[in-house]
């Protein structure tokens, strides 16, 4: 996809305008020491393209005296001017489609407008959505040119990091740009479509769901087995209890037990059985004789308590007695002869011997006794015969109460808990999204990407240094860039993990790694005809395994890091016809390059000196367009 910057601007608070100016097809270079906001070039060009975040550095200088941050690019052959306004909470931006740079930008387009101008741009339209969900992506939802503009960036903390390649891949906060590079990679490298994705994913969710079916369905079949052999136990033993006839099958047996079930609910009777009616009898003069001698024992307990109690009564005898002495009163008289009264009926009745009941009570429990005799009598007398006869029926009886509640469990769970109609739908709709889908071979892609990253060194005559006879190799599972032996090098699609160097330890071999795979994918995204990622790409800062030594070789080796963006120019425009764009952003000075560039007169033809902030003022935003 063709794009290039050609301006960022930045609009300040005191009406004065900042214009940096880039170049196509050029290593545009900007310069300079420490914090004069090279860095900030990046987070400007994110910010534009509706970063939700703003990254720019809070202080003195820049976020508070910009009111409105701007980029000027080609897109497509066309020209566009995108400004955001500096507070990100009033999603204000100016639009133009002409790319008109304003002396003042206006609030003059909503955000959600301005994306889909750009989602256009990018080639991405409804059916650009992800194949699958995550935290924090949402299944389905449409992928936007940030995630694919991951390609583009190299920042500081990532351009020579050992364990990161691509930007925004660590932190919480960056959840999102991790799940989206995961899910965008088979996209970029052209080696799926998105619709396929869509088949793939959707195979593996049939998948997974026909293996809990078929989990449930083994677990299933173990449990039924193991029902139905206790169920035909079952049945034996109601043969064993005379309820079903010996020629029974299960089945018939099963059907049998639950007739008789239903026949206990409808009503059972044993009123002829003599066994069961003395045992009633007996049961009942049990009970009887039972709450007489229950009554007998409260009877005593009581008068045993009025006698414990009693003595609190005697005051009333000496009230009596010296009644005159105390008050002559009748009134008073009259109670206190009442309360004597009572006194002495109960003085009787703790005397007296026996319950007036008792005798009575005794002989209806005597009579109790000798009926209860009786009963039991005529129980040991009874036939041996009826007793087991009884005994066998009682068993039936717990029998049929006891697995009442197994038969209702067979009859009502045997077909619900069946899966195998479901397994065999599914099965059959897994074989349907097979055929349905493309085979995703990364094999040739993976394969032309590692020969690029092997040319990009060669050309140059450059070796990493301790690892002069091996060459890189991309790892699509740890997204990394490791290295192998060019002699185990032949056959890639045998990928042996044990082979791979991943460890190389200089921070300087790791920052020829990664601009090796970036300029290398940027080749391939050409060769793959993939229409989502703009031909470009910024870099900050990649001196920083070099920066303050003066050691010559170190340089050396830095320049031969440089030689590699200078030949990306070369390559797209003579060998693959295409535009490309580079964006430096450096602390080394203007003047070492421009001596390289002596020594070496076929080096740096492509380079561009944007600026150089080296003297007191110089920066992002100068000292003099701060002054009012």
């Amino acid at each position: 996809m063709k794009f290039d910057l050609k301006h960022i601007i930045l609009w300040l608070k005191n009406g004065k305008k900042r214009t940096l100016d880039f170049e196509n097809n050029k290593v545009n270079i900007i310069t300079g020491k420490q914090s004069t906001g090279k860095s900030t070039i990046i987070e400007i060009i994110d910010y534009c393209f509706f970063a939700s975040n703003k990254n720019m550095p809070e202080g003195e200088i820049i976020d508070k005296n910009v009111e409105w941050y701007g980029i000027n690019f080609g897109i497509n052959d066309k020209k566009f001017t995108i400004a955001r306004h500096q507070n990100i909470d009033l999603k204000k931006y100016y639009f133009s489609s002409y790319g008109t740079i304003p002396e003042t930008p206006i609030d003059n387009f909503k955000e959600e407008n301005l994306k889909n101008i750009i989602d256009t741009e990018f080639s991405i339209d409804a059916n650009v959505v992800f194949p699958y969900g995550g935290k924090e992506i949402k299944k389905d939802s449409k992928i936007s040119p940030r995630y694919f503009m991951l390609f583009n960036t190299q920042r500081r903390d990532t351009l020579s990091h050992q364990d990161t390649l691509f930007d925004k891949q660590s932190g919480p906060k960056n959840l999102r740009y991790i799940e989206a590079l995961q899910r965008i990679f088979d996209i970029a490298l052209g080696v799926s479509t998105i619709e396929n994705l869509v088949k793939i994913e959707k195979l593996k969710e049939k998948e997974i769901e026909l293996t809990k079916l078929q989990t449930k369905q083994e677990l299933y079949s173990k449990k039924k087995g193991d029902f139905d052999g206790e169920l035909s136990n079952l049945c034996d033993r109601a043969k064993q209890l005379k309820l079903i006839d010996l020629k029974n099958s299960d089945e018939q047996c099963i059907k049998n037990l639950k007739q008789q079930i239903e026949n206990l609910k409808a009503g059972f009777s044993n009123s002829n059985d003599l066994l069961e009616q003395y045992e009633k009898e007996q049961f009942a003069l049990k009970l009887k004789i039972s709450k007489f001698q229950k009554y007998e024992r409260q009877y005593k307990e009581y008068k045993t308590l009025i006698k414990n109690d009693f003595d609190s009564l005697k005051p009333i005898e000496y009230l009596k007695e010296n009644f005159d002495e105390l008050l002559n009163d009748d009134g008073v008289d009259k109670v206190i002869h009442n309360l004597n009264r009572e006194f002495l009926r109960i003085q009787e009745f703790i005397n007296s011997g026996e319950n007036p009941a008792g005798v009575e009570l005794k002989e209806v429990v005597k009579k109790y006794k000798i009926d209860l005799k009786e009963i039991d009598k005529k129980i040991t007398n009874l036939d041996e015969n009826a007793k087991v006869e009884h005994l066998t029926q009682q068993e039936q009886l717990l029998f049929l109460g006891e697995i009442k509640t197994k038969l209702d469990l067979y009859g009502s769970k045997a077909e619900e808990q069946n899966y195998e109609k479901e397994i065999k739908a599914l099965a059959s709709e897994i074989e349907k999204l097979k055929k349905n889908i493309d085979e995703i071979d990364r094999s040739k892609a993976i394969t032309l990407l590692n020969d690029y990253m092997f040319d990009i060194f060669e050309n140059q005559g450059f070796k990493l240094g301790g690892y002069e006879e091996y060459r890189p190799f991309f790892d699509i599972k740890a997204k990394l860039v490791f290295l192998k032996k060019i002699d185990e090098y032949v056959n890639q699609a045998i990928i042996d993990e044990n082979k791979f160097v991943k460890k190389i330890g200089s921070s300087s071999n790791h920052l020829f790694l990664h601009l090796a795979f970036f300029t290398a994918i940027h080749r391939l995204f050409i060769k793959q005809k993939i229409p989502f990622i703009p031909q470009f790409l910024i870099l900050d800062q990649p001196n920083t395994p070099y920066y303050a030594t003066e050691d010559i070789n170190e340089k050396e080796v830095f320049f031969k890091a440089l030689k590699i963006l200078d030949n990306q120019i070369e390559y797209f425009n003579d060998v693959l016809k295409k535009d490309f764009q580079i964006i430096v952003l450096e602390h080394i000075e203007w003047k070492d390059i421009l001596e390289w560039k002596k020594l070496h007169s076929d080096d740096f033809k492509h380079y561009h000196r944007v600026e150089e902030w080296r003297e007191d003022g110089d920066g992002l935003i100068p000292k003099n367009l701060l002054e009012e």
